[in-house]
């Protein structure tokens, strides 16, 4: 999905030296009560994350389509178009802005709230970006593509760089791979908020007709339709960083 060594002590070694005496062994210490093993696969990714709980699995056929992006205004609730153009996916705000990463292709994309667009770097692979840092706004949490028959593999993206590095998990661990099968959905929790993609069937003129939408549940109330896409595929939602945006793809096949 983020050593020092020991210094030799010179005086000791000097006097022994002088007197024509090895230095006596240096015991060796006691194992720490208050040592804590190395953080979990699982451990890191909610860390990077910053929430307490692993998010559910909801992927629906049409979640990974390219499209428009749109975003929605919780407080207002109004949505409009981000993008006039499509061929965009998998977007995320960049914490602590309100500037949204995505991808294009194999391209790698930051959109300013006004729509202009700038393309980073090309990554072969790159199937996804989960979410930005809470800790770091220069490093993203992305998948890539596995090995055939295989999980996506999980990855930190330095976002100033382009540079990948390998976030290492458990094959044979089923709460890994939980986890991984977690990030490739699009249900996410926020607090007390979860958002997620539905699909629905709306009666038309030629027949029912079933599409997603991006829905948001809060503690308490009903789920809430925030896209409002009117038979047209939408999803792969995100939350801005305080909470009162959410950017979703629309598809572009009507």
């Amino acid at each position: 999905m983020r050593r020092l060594t020991p210094v030799l002590c010179f005086v000791l070694l000097l006097t022994s030296v002088a007197t024509g005496q090895a230095p006596p062994p240096k015991p060796a210490p006691a194992p720490s009560a208050k040592q804590k093993a190395a953080p979990s696969f699982i451990d890191r990714v909610l860390k990077f994350l910053g929430i307490s709980d692993s998010p559910g699995t909801l992927k629906s056929p049409g979640d990974d389509r390219s499209g428009i992006l749109w975003v929605a205004d919780l407080g207002s609730r109004t949505t409009h178009a981000v993008t006039r153009d499509g061929g965009y996916r998998s977007p995320i705000f960049l914490p602590e802005s309100n500037d949204i990463f995505a991808l294009s292709g194999s391209d790698v994309v930051r959109i300013s709230p006004s729509g202009e667009m700038k393309k980073l770097y090309a990554i072969a692979g790159l199937t996804k970006l989960v979410a930005g840092s809470t800790g770091n706004p220069d490093t993203l949490l992305i998948l890539l593509t596995g090995n055939a028959g295989e999980h996506s593999r999980v990855g930190l993206l330095s976002v100033s760089t382009g540079k990948v590095t390998p976030l290492a998990f458990d094959p044979n661990s089923s709460a890994d791979l939980q986890m991984v099968e977690d990030l490739e959905g699009w249900t996410r929790r926020y607090g007390d908020k979860q958002i997620y993609v539905r699909r629905q069937t709306k009666q038309a003129l030629s027949g029912p007709v079933e599409a997603s939408d991006v829905f948001l549940k809060a503690a308490g109330q009903e789920p809430m339709n925030i896209s409002r896409c009117n038979g047209v595929d939408c999803g792969q939602p995100c939350l801005s960083d305080d909470g009162r945006l959410l950017i979703f793809v629309k598809s572009e096949t009507e």
